[in-house]
């Protein structure tokens, strides 16, 4: 990183510097957020915003400027939102597949804050096996992914993992079931994937999920990758197209399995529609691992659990977050009969988490797994999932 108290280096290779450390740690999101009279600069790492840099507040303005010109923004607009994007290709010393920025620009009492979005061409997970889900958990969705038709939610907050387990479908469905024509819509494309035709839409513009998979449906479609349901037209136009012999997969914003049907029928899906469409529910989050370079001796003696790990500056594999990486626990609800008759009869959400439950661990006892296991904290868990016992 380049020294924040020299005003002279050259914005330019200020912002270079810091697009390139932020790559070089596999951060998501870099914030540029004024202050006073500095701007602090953040990183997320593994989920977690981390301070990694102060700019005098001399260089706000200029810094700005330059991620604007960068992703087509209007520099003489500081009083209005903005979105754009542009190519990490070449620059900075940055080597390997090209990187997609998202920039966005937002006005506040302290001149314009600044979030970007990276999106790496290829994730750190390819496969259903990495993910960090329990092995049965795997078998069902793989089960779900080898069907001609039906639909395969996965749900969770924003930040847990949804995307990445779409693509390891995905990957597994062109793997185990070749011949077959599989489709994304999503917004945006976070990872290019051989074999698969991705389509960026643009939910505000005259592309759209709706006219998309409108349109998509007649165009010989057996798989189709849909990122995110977000409202009642959508969810129709998926269920209507799992009932009619597509597989189709998606992600939903719910806690839990209950949840996400219980929306579904929220949303003005009829009951029959819903049990005849859906095949599974998966909901997850993520834990971050500890990082073994540099905690060597994580457990805490007195409890038995993985204690959590001292902050260690010097390390540069987890540029002193004392974790490195990120693996999933989830809890999943295959569409059985018992099931199928409480949505049928639109059972409330918590008669429905109850027979889930009875078919296997919730994500509470799934967390646990994964800190039995010695990969997390129960510092990290209490995070994440809230509870431990």
């Amino acid at each position: 990183m380049p020294d924040a108290t020299n005003t002279d280096v050259g914005v330019v290779e200020l912002v270079d510097r810091m697009l390139a450390g932020a790559i070089a740690r596999r951060a998501s999101d870099v914030h540029f957020e004024p202050e006073d009279t500095i701007m602090r600069v953040r990183y997320r790492l593994d989920g977690l915003l981390h301070d990694v840099d102060v700019l005098p507040g001399t260089l706000s303005q200029g810094v700005i400027a330059r991620l604007k010109v960068l992703a087509g923004l209007l520099t003489y607009r500081p009083d209005i939102p903005q979105e754009g994007s542009f190519t990490m290709n070449g620059r900075a010393s940055v080597e390997g597949p090209p990187i997609d920025v998202r920039v966005a620009t937002f006005p506040t009492v302290r001149g314009e804050r600044a979030v970007l979005r990276l999106l790496y061409g290829a994730g750190p997970v390819s496969g259903l096996d990495a993910l960090g889900l329990r092995p049965e958990m795997v078998a069902s969705l793989r089960q779900a992914a080898e069907q001609p038709a039906g639909l395969i939610l996965v749900t969770g907050p924003a930040g847990s993992g949804k995307s990445t387990t779409l693509y390891a479908l995905a990957r597994h469905i062109m793997t185990a079931t070749p011949g077959r024509s599989v489709v994304s819509l999503e917004d945006p494309v976070e990872q290019r994937i051989n074999g698969m035709a991705q389509i960026q839409v643009t939910p505000h513009g005259e592309l759209n999920y709706p006219r998309a998979m409108r349109s998509l449906l007649r165009q010989d479609v057996q798989v189709l990758l849909v990122g995110e349901i977000r409202d009642a037209e959508t969810a129709h136009i998926v269920v209507e197209a799992a009932l009619t012999g597509h597989l189709i997969m998606s992600t939903l914003h719910s806690g839990d399995p209950a949840e996400a049907l219980v929306r579904l029928l929220e949303m003005g899906i009829a009951p029959y529609q819903v049990v005849g469409a859906v095949s599974v529910v998966s909901s997850q989050r993520l834990l971050r691992t500890v990082c073994p370079a540099c905690h060597n001796d994580r457990r805490d003696v007195d409890h038995g659990q993985m204690a959590p790990p001292a902050r260690a500056v010097a390390c540069e594999t987890c540029a002193g977050t004392g974790y490195q990486g990120r693996t999933a626990c989830g809890q999943i609800a295959v569409v059985d009969e018992r099931l199928r008759q409480a949505v049928l009869r639109q059972a409330p959400a918590g008669e429905l988490r109850r027979l889930i439950a009875g078919a296997g661990p919730d994500l509470i006892a799934d967390a646990r797994r994964v800190l039995a296991e010695e990969h997390t904290t129960r510092e990290e868990l209490l995070r994440v999932v809230g509870s431990v016992d």
